[in-house]
């Protein structure tokens, strides 16, 4: 007999002992588009599986939540004053349009050859969004107003009974309307999409051959509101329900809905959208080049006009909307180009993977890495604009990386950033315990010795890196006999 190595075992046993994942428990193909478990029994070779896995999207993703953040650090700093900064604002808006599309492409890429049961996609969908929507929604609630008053703020919603009744109903204004922070609009927007898409797909399907006639109908009204949303509204929104219901259309799907659709549209033909959009990749580049110019153009043009910066890269402006179109489409073709050069298991490969699994977490956590370094970036507003904007942007992407990866490594993981934690057998808990002892001296340092506020993000992360390796050296030392040690036969 052979023993084998802690070490080597422990390697097996994670490719080998994972337990099935919901999708595979379900019958439902996972991301690589397998979806059954060969029978061992069976001596035909198993068929080599098809990989599925849009990875042209995880291109688009990642830089989409890459403008995000930058998006908000140029807010953050450059005034309304800056024409050039404006002008990247307004491309980067194109971001809110693209979250929207891809969740549409996705969703019906999934479900195209597939029958839909609408409880069970609500209940799986919901879970995966609705609890991090929760749970960060309540943790920024809190936190804006513990740094608009301190902790004096916070005891004073328990002051009274009246005080406390009034906070719960700001707490559902904010659920309701997902503005407990500035970005949390999105997660709301996702779950009424959720709710509509298995009717989006059922109608999809009923009127194949028809659905150029289904885009063009969407785009004029999507048109319409976009013409409508940056003017006056009309008498009748201007009062009661409806009039509620006018000055929250931001967070609703009403004025994305062609996006959603048209994300939608281009999967259920993903073949021949696919095929399209590299045939014709250079034309498609050219011409998303020249639209961006032209755009960029009109726009200095508007502002030497007399508009406002603020009105002229206003997301809802009709006229934008080619340039967003435009950069969503370039960013496709990149992501096709990307696709045919990949080599799996490749470094780049290895972080887009990573990258895409981390991007919704990111999302929910950037906001909150921007505002601790924001008091220390304001300190150095002097600076010329482009090296702040840039060095605060690596702070912040870096800072909130890490806090992602801590919160994927925790037993919290499902619940802030809709996915499960890495699974503890494949962890090392001694290197995060002292990466998160790291992080807490590190954050000491800053907050203490250069009084930055970012410093007690980065001690309080570390903390919980370090309960959390805690947590999984418990499980590990629990199961050393089970996995840790098997003997080979000879």
């Amino acid at each position: 007999m052979i023993t084998v190595a802690p070490t080597e075992v422990r390697r097996a046993t994670i490719v080998t002992e994972q337990p099935a994942t919901a999708a595979q428990k379900s019958g439902d193909p996972d991301e690589t588009g397998a979806s059954a478990t060969p029978d061992p029994a069976d001596p035909t070779p198993p068929k080599p599986r098809r990989d599925k896995h849009l990875y042209q999207i995880d291109l688009v993703r990642l830089v989409t939540f890459a403008g995000v953040i930058l998006d908000h650090v140029i807010l953050g700093i450059a005034t309304q004053v800056n024409v050039a900064a404006g002008g990247v604002g307004l491309l980067l808006r194109y971001t809110r349009y693209s979250f929207f599309a891809l969740t549409g492409f996705v969703l019906t890429y999934q479900y195209r050859h597939r029958d839909l049961r609408a409880r069970t996609f609500w209940r799986r969908r919901y879970k995966l969004i609705g609890l991090p929507f929760l749970v960060w929604s309540l943790f920024y609630w809190v936190y804006g107003r513990y740094e608009t008053g301190g902790v004096d703020a916070l005891q004073g919603i328990f002051a009274t009974t009246g005080d406390m009744t009034l906070a719960l109903k700001s707490i559902a204004y904010d659920l309701i309307t997902g503005n407990a922070w500035y970005h949390l609009y999105f997660l709301s927007v996702s779950m009424q999409i959720y709710a509509v898409f298995p009717g989006v797909l059922w109608l999809l399907k009923r009127t194949w051959g028809r659905h150029r006639y289904l885009l063009a109908v969407s785009g004029a009204f999507q048109a319409l509101m976009m013409y409508l949303m940056v003017r006056p509204p009309l008498p009748f929104f201007r009062h009661g329900l409806q009039g509620e219901v006018w000055s929250h259309l931001v967070v609703t799907i009403i004025p994305y809905q062609f996006f959603v659709l048209a994300g939608c549209v281009a999967a259920m033909h993903y073949e021949a959208f696919q095929g399209f959009m590299v045939r014709w990749r250079w034309a498609i580049l050219a011409a998303g080049a020249v639209t961006i110019t032209a755009t960029l153009v009109y726009y200095t043009h508007d502002v030497e006009s007399g508009e406002s910066i603020f009105r002229a890269t206003n997301v809802f402006m009709l006229h934008n909307s080619f340039a967003y179109i435009a950069i969503i489409l370039i960013l496709y073709v990149l992501g096709t180009m990307w696709q045919d050069r990949r080599r799996a298991g490749s470094v780049t490969d290895t972080v887009m993977r990573t990258a895409a699994d981390r991007s919704f977490g990111i999302y929910l956590a950037h906001a909150l890495a921007l505002a601790a370094l924001e008091p220390t970036i304001h300190k150095y507003i002097d600076l010329p604009p482009g090296l702040l904007i840039t060095v605060s942007f690596i702070a912040t992407v870096a800072l909130t990386v890490f806090i992602v990866e801590v919160l994927r490594r925790s037993p919290i993981s499902l619940i802030t950033t809709g996915r499960n934690r890495i699974d503890w057998r494949s962890q090392n808990p001694v290197r995060s315990a002292v990466v998160g002892v790291a992080a807490v001296l590190l954050g000491l340092v800053l907050r203490g010795v250069f009084t930055m506020q970012a410093g007690t993000l980065v001690a309080a992360t570390g903390a919980l890196l370090i309960v959390s390796a805690a947590v999984v050296f418990r499980h590990q030392w629990a199961n050393r006999g089970h996995n840790l040690y098997t003997e080979i036969p000879v």
